[in-house]
């Protein structure tokens, strides 16, 4: 039976149900009795009506005839992230407010996790545990804002899939700090590619080049930027003459004069941010052309930039720009 939103729902092989709020292909979104909204394979909702059950033998026999079918494979699978996302509550921005807690799952693999608060002693409670399906969010808890002060959680993950060959990828340990006051600033919930809603993304998955900064101390970081201030400028790229193709450079320098104060989740979603808006005035300029610099750099930019691309633009074209000009920090889309 096709699940659409409004219907009310059961899951077949566990406890629990609610009102579907939407249906995003294979993947029920639900929400339940605490107004959690918890994403479910289509196949394991099963509607209820008003009418009278159905006898028991044919229930079964319905059950019987089920196949599990694995979430549409998204994206390359050596790239997997992983966040822990914070949402609004009931009374967002006050220290008496709670926090939706949920895990998001951006990767093509099972994910087992295990989510423990680490004690300065360095013994773990455990807090949350389980499997997490491919391409899907998992609502964790909810919590009070002071609840998260000062914490620091130990994250653990294992990637496998079921039913076929996969790619053996080292498993994942790794600390995220968290402090209730990042909570109360105004703006610290920005919109992103998960949630309808604005949120806090928290990155488990981190890069080499995300690691290294993590590692600096404050005196380290302000000698870095020190150095880099008597640097010359980077290098500015020739705007072409060609009027089917528009230039668009997505480094944070050119988008704002400072980035004093912001997080590096902060810069790269004013990137993004920048990169949909120049979508959305040029969608209906068929055949321009539009190059989207983002840079090297750790790729982290390119990356998100593609996967906007692969699942929310896939009507349009995309490849490397020029190498002769922009080398590979560049992306040319064709409207």
């Amino acid at each position: 039976m096709k699940v659409k939103a409004g219907d009310n729902v059961r899951f077949l092989n566990s406890s629990g149900g609610g009102t579907v709020v939407r249906v995003d292909g294979k993947l029920a979104y639900v929400e339940d009795e605490d107004g959690f909204e918890v994403p479910v394979m289509v196949h394991e909702c099963v509607v209820i009506k008003d009418e009278a059950p159905k006898a028991a033998e044919t229930v079964e026999a319905e059950v019987e005839e089920e196949t599990y079918e694995f979430t549409e494979e998204i994206g390359d699978d050596l790239n997997p992230q992983f966040y822990i996302a914070f949402l609004q509550g009931d009374k967002p921005g006050q220290a008496s407010g709670d926090l939706r807690v949920q895990a998001i799952n951006d990767s093509n693999y099972f994910i087992f996790y295990t989510i423990s608060n680490l004690r300065r002693d360095g013994d773990l409670d455990l807090f949350y545990h389980g499997t997490i399906e491919p391409n899907t969010k998992l609502a964790l808890d909810k919590l009070a804002v002071m609840q998260l002060d000062d914490r620091q959680w130990q994250v653990n993950l294992s990637f496998y899939k079921q039913g076929k060959t996969y790619k053996n990828l080292t498993p994942i340990s790794e600390v995220i700090k968290i402090k209730a006051t990042r909570f109360l600033k105004e703006n610290v919930f920005a919109d992103n590619d998960y949630y309808h809603e604005k949120a806090v993304l928290l990155p488990v998955i981190k890069g080499e080049f995300e690691r290294k900064l993590d590692a600096l101390t404050d005196k380290e970081i302000n000698k870095v930027i020190k150095e880099k201030e008597v640097k010359a400028p980077r290098k500015k790229y020739a705007r072409r003459d060609e009027p089917s193709i528009l230039e668009v450079d997505l480094h944070i320098d050119e988008l704002i004069d400072t980035t004093a104060g912001m997080s590096k989740g902060d810069i790269i979603t004013m990137q993004l941010d920048k990169f949909k808006q120049i979508m959305a005035d040029n969608a209906n300029k068929k055949g321009r052309k539009i190059v989207f610099i983002h840079g090297v750099g750790n790729g982290k930019l390119k990356t998100e930039v593609r996967k906007l691309l692969d699942r929310h633009y896939k009507k349009h074209q995309y490849q490397d720009a020029s190498f002769q000009e922009y080398g590979y920090g560049a992306t040319m889309v064709i409207i």
